[in-house]
């Protein structure tokens, strides 16, 4: 089953913008949908179709390379999580953990100094990217990136709105995270699936929220409270929002974090760039006060952010879980 989301406007989230009814609407509309499935569509964005154009295009060139070429950018040589991620090193559903994801990435996130504070203090997920040498692909990623979270941040203050907080409150907490992954699910034609096997298996985001462009060939399934799987196909100019983990603990599950997967197309490859936004590493993630009614007990306990997206990593990963990596060993070399 096919349906449309919601769409939210997001020009009255701009910077600078200021209170104004039609960011009171917007934010009331986004609320309503955050407490109902945790997926909208947003138009007036920041993501200009040029840019999105560029980032395909780059990331097509490199994800034809030969596996010796991209494996010279492997996550595993990275001390802060950034590289190229293989066919079937990666398994996303927690009901099947052993059927490695038929998709290969590039993770990346900020580009971090030597003598950033973080770094000195060995803090995971704080250093430098791995990326294609070629100078196309790095303009277009820089681009790309910086429109990408400009989006995000009007997200950011449509929440802030939506949950009675000041408008710049995420943006005020420090330095967020922003993980950029750039995605390539081969067609099915080329890479037949195992039984129970997808492009990416069922899983809910791990942050705050994610920021989706794509190619626009589908792939991408959404399961609704009943339990229900519904195609969700993104405009050329929209983009998809959604919820993750970190967002439905800070508000005590008023906001939905929700299932998804991806079904690689048959006859065409897909290719992706979500941009996971999560709060800043060392930030407490407890209940907001006004998503807690008097007399109640929030419903989860405090998490750090970074440490828990670290536990996730450690149990999706190959290179971080050893149990995965020997047994997605056989489909890497098949694939290869």
């Amino acid at each position: 089953m096919t349906t449309t989301l919601p769409v939210i406007d997001l020009s009255p989230f701009a910077a600078g913008a200021g209170p104004s009814a039609a960011a009171d609407e917007m934010a009331r509309l986004l609320d309503e949908q955050c407490r109902h499935t945790g997926f909208l569509m947003v138009a007036n964005h920041t993501v200009t179709d040029a840019a999105k154009q560029r980032m395909l295009a780059a990331m097509r060139a490199f994800f034809a390379l030969p596996a010796e070429q991209k494996e010279a950018i492997a996550i595993g040589r990275s001390n802060c999580h950034r590289g190229y991620v293989g066919i079937g090193t990666e398994t996303l559903d927690d009901a099947n953990t052993m059927a490695g994801d038929l998709k290969e990435t590039i993770d990346t996130g900020a580009d971090h100094e030597p003598d950033h504070p973080e770094v000195l203090a060995g803090t995971p997920m704080f250093g430098p990217n791995q990326l294609p040498t070629d100078p196309e692909f790095r303009a277009a990623f820089d681009e790309y990136r910086a429109v990408a979270i400009e989006t995000a941040e009007r997200v950011m203050r449509a929440m802030a709105i939506a949950l009675d907080l000041p408008t710049e409150h995420f943006l005020s907490l420090g330095e967020v995270l922003h993980q950029l992954r750039l995605v390539h699910y081969p067609r099915q034609s080329d890479l037949p699936p195992t039984e129970g096997q997808l492009g990416c298996g069922a899983h809910t985001d791990y942050g705050q929220l994610t920021v989706l462009a794509d190619d626009g060939v589908g792939g991408l399934q959404v399961m609704r409270r009943s339990g229900e799987w519904i195609d969700v196909t993104i405009p050329a100019d929209l983009l998809v929002v959604n919820l993750g983990d970190l967002m439905n603990i800070w508000t005590n599950g008023r906001w939905v974090s929700n299932p998804h997967r991806v079904v690689n197309p048959v006859d065409v490859d897909r290719y992706s760039m979500p941009l996971f936004v999560t709060p800043p590493y060392w930030t407490t993630i407890e209940c907001l006060p006004s998503c807690l009614a008097e007399g109640d007990e929030p419903r989860f306990a405090p998490v750090q952010s970074g440490p828990y997206l670290l536990s996730r990593f450690d149990s999706t990963h190959s290179y971080l879980n050893p149990l995965l990596e020997e047994h997605n060993h056989g489909l890497i070399t098949a694939y290869r």
